[in-house]
């Protein structure tokens, strides 16, 4: 469940009064989520989301990702763009935590995708990519391979508990040193989502984008790097397993809008075993941190672990064509 903090009536009222959308209907809270209490807000006006940020998203970073939700919302793009009060501002105050009122948009993410997603779903990660060109804020990428080795840092108090954690994180020890040597230092960049997994992806019936949502990881990296995220995202089982079609879907999908140049194509593989460490690691760390009285359950750490094996045995980023 994703609502951690409670918002009555009246309070979302008296927030809501800060800006020209009507008058508030219906409040609901959204359930799906892990990090942010969100609501769905319907008034006079139409319909909003009304999220409130919790530890999980720093709150001096939330002009950037407002401002670049803006701006991909001015260009086009089914982002969700926040709405602005009477004063200007996107972000506010409700119960001592930051929030923001986004644009609702419509759609449900692919709970089964199959290749008609994924290829929609990388034709508009390139579209992000291109209507972000122009985007002219920077922010580090927190979750990026300058930040694994303090990661790995992070989990080795607890990982004592496990000889499994033990091991995986000896193993990347040593992988982030590899790839510490050989990351590249002059592929296109710019604003990246940076986790373009499938539940932030929503779609119509016919499985064509209608939505790209939760931007509150997007940074200033390697648009390589944010499509190696994405085909480990949509490429693969919930447990891990390859799904070589739907990889070839979606990079073919995401070249079509956006051609990636041969450099881009070769460092592909390092990438994606960047990404499977990035993400085992945090998922990692909130399994040996988690308290059982918490109601979000940790995700495993194995499933991400099982896509690195894999990509460890591509010899070519055009392997995943």
């Amino acid at each position: 469940m994703a609502v951690f903090t409670k918002v009555s009536l009246e309070e979302a009222r008296a927030y809501l009064s800060r800006y020209e959308i009507g008058d508030l209907i219906h409040l609901e809270g959204i359930e799906e989520g892990v990090s942010n209490t969100n609501f769905k807000v319907e008034t006079t006006t139409g319909l909003y989301a009304l999220t409130l940020f919790e530890a999980a998203t720093p709150e001096k970073d939330l002009p950037y990702f407002m401002d670049y939700t803006l701006h991909l919302d001015q260009k086009g793009y089914p982002a969700p763009g926040p709405a602005i009060m009477k004063d200007g501002a996107t972000v506010g105050r409700i119960n001592e935590k930051p929030c923001a009122l986004i644009k609702w948009l419509p759609g449900r993410w692919p709970r089964n995708p199959d290749t008609r997603h994924a290829t929609s779903a990388g034709q508009y990660l390139a579209r992000l990519h291109e209507a972000g060109r122009d985007f002219p804020q920077t922010r580090e990428n927190s979750m990026g391979i300058a930040h694994w080795e303090a990661l790995i840092s992070r989990c080795e108090p607890r990982a004592s508990q496990s000889a499994r954690a033990v091991a995986v994180l000896a193993d990347f020890r040593d992988e982030v040193a590899w790839l510490k040597t050989r990351w590249p230092s002059d592929l296109p960049s710019g604003a990246i989502h940076a986790d373009y997994f499938t539940d932030n992806v929503l779609m119509d019936d016919e499985g064509q984008v209608t939505g790209v949502i939760d931007y509150y990881y997007a940074c200033t990296d390697f648009y390589a790097y944010d499509l190696a995220v994405a085909l480990n995202a949509w490429g693969f089982t919930p447990g891990g397993q390859p799904l070589p079609d739907m990889i070839a879907a979606f990079v073919n999908g995401y070249h079509e809008e956006r051609a990636l140049s041969e450099a881009e194509i070769a460092a592909l593989p390092l990438f994606a075993r960047g990404s499977a460490v990035r993400f085992t690691l945090t998922r990692l760390y909130d399994l040996l941190n988690h308290d059982p009285s918490w109601v979000v359950k940790p995700k495993d750490p194995e499933a991400f672990y099982r896509r690195l094996d894999y990509h460890r045995s591509i010899g070519s980023g055009l392997d995943y064509f």
